[in-house]
């Protein structure tokens, strides 16, 4: 199981959404799923959105219809 910070520097290297999704993967694998700290570490905290502000994009949930 990964550590909340190895997770944290794990998603913060992310410099893509396609790498953010590949890391997100990565942690899904090595913990089992998304850990417990996830939601306070990653999404409260604000680091998935300053990660994802410098590919130009975002935090919000986005819907696309195909």
């Amino acid at each position: 199981m990964m550590t909340e910070n190895e997770v944290t520097k794990l998603m913060e290297s992310s410099k893509s959404e396609n790498e953010w999704n590949n890391n997100c993967d990565i942690v899904k694998r090595e913990c089992g799923g998304y850990p417990p700290f996830w939601y306070s570490a990653i999404v409260i905290s604000g680091l998935m959105g300053k990660t994802a502000s410098s590919w130009g994009g975002d935090d919000k949930i986005h819907v696309r219809v195909s």
